[in-house]
């Protein structure tokens, strides 16, 4: 087996669906006791990760490796969002102030869910009685007695509960949708989720247009928030449930990695959380392949737990959401084995896999794993974005060619299919269930009586999009080339954005639009400026860019554009 892989490749083979040799108790048991075991050692590797993230941050090594921002840096070098990571390096720092805590985390008495809630609120004088109740409540009932207390619990997830937002329409309103969504970030000055874009285009919207009163043909389905009883134990569940400590030993290969972390400087630090990160992913496989037998067969019923997220919240200590990517990234690799493989051995971090799941195909899978190792996370995702809309239906679709400016793609490549009204695409994404309800109300403002929904979902774009296009524009255009982003590759900045030349005026530079290109505030000053970032070349589309930039070694990245060299 590869290293930090403890499962028997025999348990790594999903059996028949129908197989009449599958026994639900039999089954239950013996999944839950490695699932447990791959929770317990994917908790020690993000122990590791965390105190190697602490060192990280005190020396703002995002900035000496030439990143303005750690979510840039953790979703590029990591796989993991800054907050992820954040998080990671917060709660390992408590626990240095909390000797009971960190030796029951250590002695796989606590669960990350747990340790995490535990870590905001415990004192060192309160450590002792938190510990006591967490070893016989439930998480649920914990994040009751937080709340009790007057604190708020840090479970990890947004308090909100999320919905999914899907309306079926033709398939030329995707690419509108996409412009209209790039129109958003670029008013926002941030790079917005799709969610986040439909909140302020349904703002704008209904600035102009009043509700019309209308419902929606499909309720909003929002589960209630199930009454948390902060005395609930675990003999809510099955009786005879073994809860005893899981120790699992770490993965040898990151058991010292954290050591003298300290006295590292960022290069260093940046190598050992990128191969922490690569065993965790080897965990995550493993778990997910568990995970999809387990969820799909309702296993938790067998240990009378209500509900598959209760499972996993109470027993592995992970989030419901974590575990749905797990499963859904598991089934797409029995269609298309080479992303799983490329996942399972660290060629494409978490951010990237998830990034090329709704375009990874049997045919093209190859293509577009082989595009996640060539690009930046920031380029992965906008050819993502353009293929969704270029697709004709749900037939595969390639890469775009390496290199192509997207935005000067011919429009047959875009199978925009102009006379056609027949709504046989679909817009999708997931929000926050009250962002879902008010876009909502927003198509229905636009949408005239008897009308189609997707004519009011293409008014209400339309409206939103020469609204915000009628907005004066800046006198600079090197700005509006450049997309109103940041150009250095992995920076998803969009605000105090500069106009930077890549041949210095005091060496001569002139003021050519090749010669000049948009930077944020901290690339131009303390990047480029400040050593950490090297430039050159003909702009936009032929820059060699140098991050991680240091004296007598090679930089820690090289890339043209932003593809790596």
């Amino acid at each position: 087996m590869e290293p930090a892989e403890i499962i028997p490749p025999a348990l790594l083979v999903p059996p028949d669906a129908y197989s009449r040799g599958f026994h639900h108790d039999d089954a239950a048991l013996v999944l839950d006791g490695w699932l447990r075991r791959l929770a317990s050692q994917q908790t020690r590797c993000r122990a590791v990760l965390g105190r190697l993230a602490g060192a990280f941050l005190k020396r703002r090594g995002q900035h000496e490796l030439g990143f303005s921002r750690l979510d840039d840096y953790a979703r590029e070098r990591l796989g993991l969002s800054g907050r992820e990571l954040q998080s990671l390096a917060t709660v390992m720092g408590r626990l240095d102030g909390l000797p009971a805590l960190r030796a029951a985390f250590e002695a796989g008495v606590l669960s990350w869910a747990q340790v995490r809630l535990l870590a905001g609120v415990a004192t060192a004088e309160t450590e002792g009685d938190w510990l006591a109740v967490a070893r016989s409540r439930t998480v649920r009932a914990l994040e009751a007695l937080i709340r009790e207390a007057g604190r708020t619990p840090d479970t990890g997830d947004e308090d909100e509960p999320r919905a999914r937002f899907h309306l079926r329409c033709p398939r030329r309103l995707l690419a509108l949708w996409r412009d209209v969504v790039e129109l958003a970030r670029r008013m926002a000055g941030t790079e917005l989720t799709q969610g986040q874009a439909a909140e302020a285009i349904a703002a704008e919207g209904l600035s102009a247009q009043p509700s019309s009163g209308e419902a929606w043909p499909e309720p909003l389905w929002s589960p209630a928030a199930p009454i948390a009883d902060p005395v609930e134990t675990r003999s809510a569940f099955a009786e005879d449930l073994d809860w005893s400590a899981v120790a699992e030993a770490i993965p040898d290969e990151v058991a010292w990695i954290d050591r003298g972390a300290n006295h590292l400087d960022p290069f260093a630090l940046d190598g050992r959380m990128r191969r922490v990160v690569e065993a965790m992913q080897r965990i995550d496989w493993q778990t997910g392949r568990l995970l999809r037998v387990f969820l799909d067969r309702r296993l938790h019923r067998v240990m009378q737990f209500p509900s598959g997220a209760r499972y996993l919240r109470e027993r592995l200590g992970i989030s419901a959401r974590k575990a749905r990517a797990l499963v859904a990234l598991e089934r797409k690799t029995w269609e298309a084995p080479i992303l799983g493989e490329a996942y399972r051995a660290g060629e494409l971090s978490w951010v990237r896999a998830l990034a090329v799941l709704p375009v990874a195909r049997e045919q093209t899978a190859a293509a577009w794993v082989a595009r996640g190792r060539e690009v930046t996370v920031r380029r992965l995702m906008d050819e993502v974005e353009w293929a969704l809309a270029a697709r004709d239906g749900c037939s595969p679709i390639a890469p775009p060619p390496l290199g192509a400016t997207l935005r000067d793609l011919p429009e047959r490549q875009m199978c925009a299919r102009e006379g056609s009204e027949y709504p046989d695409a679909e817009i999708v994404f997931s929000a926050p269930v009250s962002v879902v309800a008010l876009f909502r109300t927003a198509v229905l403002a636009f949408a005239g009586p008897g009308d189609a929904l997707w004519t009011g979902f293409e008014r209400l774009l339309r409206h939103v999009q020469a609204e915000w296009e009628a907005q004066p524009r800046h006198r600079d255009p090197i700005f509006a080339r450049d997309g109103w982003r940041c150009a250095v590759p992995a920076c998803r900045s969009r605000r105090n954005l500069h106009d930077h030349h890549l041949l210095f005026r005091s060496r001569g530079g002139n003021n050519g639009h090749a010669n000049r290109i948009t930077v944020c505030a901290w690339h131009h000053l303390r990047g480029l400026h400040g050593g950490r970032v090297r430039a050159w070349g003909a702009a936009p589309d032929d820059v060699t860019w140098e991050l991680g930039v240091r004296s007598g070694r090679a930089p820690l990245v090289r890339l043209r554009g932003d593809t790596y060299v």
